[in-house]
């Protein structure tokens, strides 16, 4: 199987190598694309002096900044690249390489697959109750209001098969995290299967957190857009 695993990176000079050697550790023959948005701390330069552009691809974006932004390029260079499986993790160390194998594996018999902390068997580690509740909230109403029967709606450890990500990138517009939520909405509406595996999600080891009680907030307001915009469009399959 031609696995490329997709990395999106900001400042993440501290905790990538640590990443990519645990990556390599559960299979050699992984591909990697990391894309960074520039990273004031030279997470990319980091990355080239480590690796060869054979095994770990880097691409630099200039410009506006944001996860959204990354995500949506990523997936459209994923596509140029060629995969048959393309997994998508963040590059702090909060999703384990660990659990790739068992991700992997389920993709065989579904078209996306999801990293759950919130089905059973999965967990979601060093989290403070304040953080928690809201997370709980927001992932609750995102669920119901797009639709979607997914626990962890905000993880961003998936597994995709391309013609997911062919049928979904037109539809893409996020600029920020909400990406996560808006892809698998699009996914859903084309009909794509969906299965949660589980994992456990740990706290970043170093550095400072992307998301916050903040950027929840403001999904609720996010998920009303997509939902009127999503029902306005007609679907082919």
């Amino acid at each position: 199987m031609n696995v490329l695993i997709f990395i999106p990176t900001y400042n993440e000079a501290d905790n990538i190598l640590i990443l990519l050697d645990k990556i390599f550790k559960i299979d050699d023959k992984f591909r990697v694309l990391l894309v960074d948005d520039d990273s004031p701390d030279g997470t990319a330069e980091i990355v080239r002096k480590a690796y060869d552009e054979d095994r770990v691809k880097v691409i630099v974006r200039k410009g506006k900044r944001g996860r959204g932004y990354a995500g949506i390029y990523g997936f459209r260079k994923a596509l140029e690249i060629g995969f048959d499986r393309l997994v998508e993790m963040d590059g702090d160390l909060s999703h384990s390489p660990e659990f790739l194998p068992a991700l992997l594996k389920e993709s065989e018999k579904y078209d996306i697959i999801i990293g759950s902390r919130f089905v059973k068997g999965g967990k979601d580690k060093e989290r403070g109750f304040l953080r928690e509740f809201i997370s709980f909230f927001a992932r609750e109403y995102i669920s119901l209001a797009l639709g979607l029967k997914v626990k962890d709606i905000t993880s961003g450890f998936r597994v995709f098969k391309p013609e997911v990500i062919e049928k979904i990138l037109p539809n893409l517009t996020a600029s920020d995290p909400f990406i996560v939520a808006e892809s698998l909405y699009w996914a859903n509406r084309y009909g794509f299967s969906i299965k949660e595996v589980p994992i456990y999600f740990y706290n970043r080891q170093k550095g400072n957190s992307k998301l916050n009680a903040k950027i929840l907030i403001t999904y609720l307001f996010k998920v009303v857009k997509l939902a009127v915009k999503g029902n306005k469009v007609k679907i082919s399959f």
